[in-house]
């Protein structure tokens, strides 16, 4: 049957060039659709490698004379504003709903800031993500240790690495790092660190690839503490206590974290943080483009090519008539025609994904504006086409055969005296 459909597509090709062109575009639309909604939901199910539940960030103010004192040369009264910050963290630790603390600097998730540093080991370099936790950062956002164990923070030498089994920075696996240097490899001035433990892989949010990751203990003169915007404070609080939780710790510690030029900004859950950063990052506005894409094009594919079968059965009416005056069952006429729109579905999926996957290589969609996957940071795998292709064909083909049942049941039910006296 198979054989004889060909000769029939081949005998209307002026007809069906169209049509095929028609599912090459739209299989390559689809296609990218696919492909983004997959990584997205890949994405959003993989581990994020921390928990933020029960967790919320205590942002901090600082009055203008307070800034006056970090642009200025005073060592003495900056040493000041170092002890506020930690007397601060103190009283908050000592809040009785709160079950730990900590502070960092450029290591919360879901955020906009990032450091990145030197490390090595013999000639391997790399800039992976530094993050400068005290050692209850790990116990705060849940992230758990494969190996070892968390720093305690009384050497500043230590440190807790966190990455794929590979390890792109070391080329080696992570549980096989002891010691890991820190600072310019081309001089003598960079730190050895011991490495106290494996921390679980983690993102920095959801949507976002596994990133190598070196904590390191957070200094209590840390420079970036000085700054409002680089102090994380984050805490967990106790199970229980989560309704509510801004508005009393703002009413009961507003005073009491009013030390020098410091004061209680604002208080966030992470889980408004997360939602912010998604937007912040674009995600929300892309989910939106892509599911509207996709929803216009089903229901465009959908109309086009009930049109077009219908258009062509009708054009058709004359030999359908003869093959039921010759016998041709019902069923027969129907499969006739479904397996005519699969083959043409098959023919243009194979032209759409040389055309998708030259497309994907050179990153044509970013170019152009259109919302689609940053491959430098999630390269592409062999498996990802395969996946990409059976699942556009799939899509497609169910949309096609819903598409002609109709016609082609219409088609079958033709007396052929009627259709024969038509023609």
């Amino acid at each position: 049957m198979i054989l004889h459909t060909l000769k029939i597509i081949w005998t209307e090709r002026k007809v069906n060039i169209w049509i095929l062109i028609e599912l090459i575009l739209v299989f390559c639309i689809m296609w990218f659709c696919v492909d983004y909604i997959y990584f997205l939901a890949k994405k959003y199910i993989e581990p994020e490698g921390f928990d933020i539940e029960q967790v919320y960030a205590i942002n901090l103010g600082i009055k203008d004379e307070g800034q006056s004192v970090i642009n200025s040369d005073d060592e003495e009264k900056k040493a000041e504003l170092f002890e506020n910050i930690w007397t601060i963290f103190d009283r908050i630790k000592a809040y009785p709903e709160i079950e730990n603390a900590c502070i960092s600097s450029a290591a919360v998730p879901h955020s906009g800031s990032w450091m990145s540093r030197e490390f090595f080991i013999d000639t391997v370099i790399d800039y992976p993500q530094k993050k400068s936790v005290t050692p209850e950062f790990f116990d705060v956002f849940g992230i758990n240790m494969e190996k070892g164990k968390s720093f305690s923070g009384d050497n500043m030498n230590e440190a807790v690495v966190s990455g794929d089994v590979d390890n792109i920075l070391l080329k080696k696996s992570v549980f096989q790092i002891d010691t890991i240097n820190y600072g310019d490899h081309n001089s003598q001035d960079y730190l050895r660190l011991k490495v106290t433990g494996v921390a679980n892989k983690s993102k920095r949010s959801q949507f976002d690839a596994y990133n190598t990751m070196v904590y390191i203990p957070l200094r209590r003169d840390e420079g970036d503490l000085l700054y409002t915007p680089s102090i994380e404070i984050s805490v967990r609080v106790k199970p229980g206590t989560t309704k509510g939780f801004e508005e009393r710790f703002s009413k009961n510690m507003q005073e009491q974290i009013a030390v020098g030029p410091y004061f209680l900004s604002s208080v966030q859950s992470f889980r408004d943080i997360r939602s912010n950063y998604i937007k912040w990052n674009g995600w929300d506005n892309n989910l939106k483009s892509i599911y509207s894409i996709s929803a216009f094009l089903l229901i465009n594919i959908f109309l086009a090519v009930v049109g077009t079968f219908w258009f062509r059965i009708q054009s058709r009416r004359s030999e359908i008539g003869l093959r039921i005056a010759l016998g041709a069952s019902h069923s027969r006429v129907k499969r006739l025609f479904m397996t005519e729109t699969l083959i043409l579905l098959f023919l243009a999926s194979i032209i759409a994904t040389v055309i998708c996957i030259n497309v994907t290589l050179v990153d044509v969609l970013k170019d152009i504006g259109v919302p689609s996957i940053n491959r430098e940071w999630n390269p592409i795998h062999i498996s990802q086409y395969f996946i990409n292709y059976g699942l556009t064909f799939i899509i497609l083909a169910v949309i096609a055969i819903a598409a002609v049942w109709y016609p082609a049941k219409r088609a079958s039910k033709i007396q052929p005296a009627i259709a024969l006296r038509d023609e």
